[in-house]
């Protein structure tokens, strides 16, 4: 007889269930790396674009 929270060989988690595994693929990496590069080019664009601003602003 098993007890009644022993794992029974063959059957899947809950947490496993929901659990999102991402496959580790050359196609996964690259989106992630285009994700990350995407962020930094809007985010230096945003700095650089108030920089800008900031100095046409002090110069009105």
């Amino acid at each position: 007889m098993l007890d009644i929270n022993e794992h029974v060989p063959g059957t899947v988690e809950p947490w496993e269930a929901i659990a999102p595994v991402r496959p580790d693929t050359p196609h996964v990496r690259a989106l992630r790396f285009l994700d990350l590069g995407g962020d930094l080019v809007s985010g230096v664009l945003i700095i650089a674009g108030g920089v800008f601003a900031y100095g046409i602003a002090r110069g009105l």
